[in-house]
């Protein structure tokens, strides 16, 4: 068998192999052998049947089926060799002139490289590694957060300021109807926040939604409205109030502290903000190095140039889930003729 490339350019190349009588002879010739007692023809008894009978009944099938056989081992003991870096898998291309009872049997295949590019690491750029601290604003804050998680719910009979209301946003137009439980500061415009004050356990409040909070993907959460929908939805929402709770601060006292972190690992507020401080700036860093990653990236694939085999990922793409791409036998990736 003859196998050679031909380069069409720097992403594009055809296999060509040429396929001849000895390659596949004795194997069809031991497959007919086979067949032999097992053939049936009429006006001859089973396993009766001249081989030359046998030969012109099922001969073109097994030639085919054995061909196909060596072509896909030879495909792929050959990519292997010559290491081809292939995008997609090799295509076989057509031929209305083929035939089968040719003395040369010629198979085609394109095939897509993988490009060559490098990556230029010296390069001029604006990307900036950044290291964030968590000031005394955040950690006084979490702080307030573990005190509040920790204390104790009262029962209140009005709202006031820093109370914890429990109740279900509606809307029947958008289908809104969960039940949530807020603190009045949730909201972005005091304004909002001050119409629950003074209201008590089965009184409505109306809010609209667009600009209600800081950021709109807040309406996922509290009302549970779906992503796409979220962005600059303008629509009023009845929060119909069931519950009102205050909560009593839990001390920052030993008892606390082994509840976060376990038995005698911490021994103070000063430790506890400690803590936290090193806790957030460690989940920074890992943040700051995800965007710094993904900065790199983006900036190396804006910046390297490269050339793809187009046309051939187009027509590859278009046959895949279509017939089995894949031989049995390999993990490389070769087309089935």
């Amino acid at each position: 068998m003859d196998i050679k490339r031909v380069a069409l350019d720097a992403v594009n190349e055809t296999i060509v192999m040429t396929v001849v009588h000895m390659d596949y002879k004795g194997q069809v010739q031991k497959r007919i052998n086979e067949k032999m007692p097992l053939a049936t023809v009429k006006g001859f008894r089973k396993g009766q049947v001249p081989k030359d009978l046998v030969e012109k009944q099922y001969g073109k099938a097994i030639k085919q089926e054995e061909v196909k056989k060596v072509v896909d081992l030879a495909l792929e003991r050959y990519i292997q060799s010559e290491r081809l870096n292939l995008l997609g898998t090799p295509l076989p291309k057509g031929n209305e002139n083929f035939s089968w009872d040719a003395e040369e049997l010629v198979f085609e295949y394109e095939i897509g490289l993988v490009p060559s590019f490098e990556l230029d690491l010296e390069a001029k750029n604006s990307i900036v590694k950044y290291v964030v601290i968590a000031d005394d604003k955040l950690i006084d804050g979490q702080v307030s957060r573990i005190q509040k998680q920790f204390g104790q719910s009262i029962p209140q009979e009005v709202v006031a300021a820093g109370f914890d209301v429990t109740g279900t946003f509606t809307n029947e137009e958008k289908g809104i109807n969960n039940l949530t439980t807020f603190s009045l500061d949730i909201f972005k415009d005091k304004t909002t926040s001050d119409k629950f004050i003074g209201k008590k356990a089965g009184d409505v409040v109306t809010v609209n939604t667009k600009g209600l909070f800081e950021d709109d993907h807040q309406l996922m959460d509290t009302m549970k409205v779906a992503h796409d929908d979220v962005h600059g939805l303008d629509v009023d929402v009845d929060f119909i109030i069931e519950s009102i709770n205050s909560t009593e601060l839990a001390e920052l006292n030993q008892e606390l502290f082994d509840k976060l972190f376990g038995p005698g690992n911490l021994a103070s507020v000063e430790e506890l903000k400690a803590k936290i401080k090193e806790d957030a700036e460690n989940q920074f860093a890992q943040q700051a190095d995800q965007k710094l990653m993904a900065d790199v990236t983006d900036f190396l694939i804006e910046n390297t140039k490269f050339d793809l085999p187009a046309e051939f990922l187009k027509k590859w793409l278009q046959t895949v889930g279509e017939k089995q791409l894949f031989s049995r036998r390999s993990r490389s990736g070769i087309c089935k003729i």
